[in-house]
């Protein structure tokens, strides 16, 4: 393919432009959030159920709740459903509140609100707990039926819950796939499809788990980096890291468990080895973290056909669109794969 230097300026032309937004303008003049719909929260139910028996002293108290938008209303500041729930926990015998604090939601199955003791609960005991949620201002709308209040109770047994356990490794494939190339308009909210390019996924298996809490399923918590793995717990490793990705909610029941993503793009446009690490989570707070797995296999920047284009940076989660590497050749991709136990 000859070069174009007409091309090729059109290319840096367009670049210069985005630049000149991403560095230059507000976040605000780039792409102002719009007013979200406002919501109405209404309780649903509890775990432990009422009743329930053999609880294990580290329990948590998950509390489900439903979020009724209500037509025709907007508001600037989205008012979360966490700043709205108190939970107290009290022994029956001795009528004594038991310490604990509301942790936001828990992204596990089932999914809710967790209120976690700040030390275990007593053995052999009978507790109530009570959830509540504020009075929202405003009049409640119509449609929006459901209790504010739930009350329940259970009975403690003897046991911590078991030691929260991996059982096994990580299992890791790379693989070649084909996307959508896209064409950002610098400024805009949206990105117009420009093609297709051929990009890189990770098709990832979580190994089986046993133990900590027992209510609802375990979480899975992903980290792709660069050359070394990602340490949970230090700060400041962006400035080690030219990709640094976080991947959250891949929910086991305590099988093994597939997920596939996207893998994330060197902003700088070049190819890297990646390190995966993780950890797992149950909605007691408890946390097991498993060995980081670094393949050999590396990721390259994805092919383009021919053209310049602005594409989207794989790091979803934060909305962020990035220059993509100006070039006119098709990169041929090679399926890698390399089970990591």
């Amino acid at each position: 393919m000859r070069f174009k230097p007409l091309l090729f300026s059109a290319c840096l032309l367009q670049a210069a432009l985005v630049l000149t937004v991403s560095l230059h303008a507000s976040p605000a003049e780039a792409c102002s959030p719009p007013a979200s719909p406002r919501y109405y929260y209404t309780l649903t139910q509890s775990f432990p159920a009422d009743g329930a028996s053999n609880v294990p002293l580290d329990t948590v108290v998950l509390i489900q709740w439903y979020a009724w938008q209500i037509p025709g209303t907007l508001e600037d500041v989205h008012v979360d459903v966490h700043n709205l729930l108190s939970v107290t926990v009290m022994d029956s015998d001795t009528g004594e509140l038991a310490p604990g604090q509301v942790h936001r939601s828990w992204l596990g199955r089932p999914t809710g609100e967790t209120w976690r003791p700040d030390a275990p609960l007593l053995p052999n005991r009978r507790y109530t707990f009570v959830a509540t949620l504020k009075q929202q201002s405003g009049p409640r709308p119509e449609a929006a039926q459901g209790p504010t209040e739930l009350r329940g109770s259970f009975s403690t047994g003897e046991q911590l819950s078991p030691p929260l356990e991996l059982l096994g490794g990580l299992d890791v494939a790379l693989e070649s796939f084909e996307t959508d190339k896209l064409n950002c308009t610098p400024g805009m909210c949206t990105c117009d499809k420009a093609g297709r390019e051929m990009s890189t996924r990770a098709r990832v298996r979580v190994p089986s788990v046993q133990g900590g809490s027992a209510i609802g399923a375990y979480w899975f918590e992903l980290r792709v980096t660069d050359n070394t793995p990602y340490r949970f717990g230090e700060t400041n490793q962006h400035l080690e890291h030219k990709v640094l990705w976080g991947i959250w909610g891949v929910d086991s029941s305590g099988e093994p468990t597939d997920t596939a993503f996207e893998m994330p793009r060197d902003e700088a446009k070049a190819g890297y080895t990646p390190c995966f690490s993780w950890r797992v989570h149950d909605p007691a707070g408890n946390v097991r973290e498993g060995a980081p797995v670094c393949l050999k296999e590396r990721v390259d920047p994805p092919g383009f056909a021919f053209g310049c284009s602005v594409a989207r940076d794989a790091r979803g989660a934060q909305g962020t669109a990035f220059l993509v590497l100006l070039g006119a050749m098709l990169t041929v991709w090679r399926v890698r794969r390399r089970p990591v136990v």
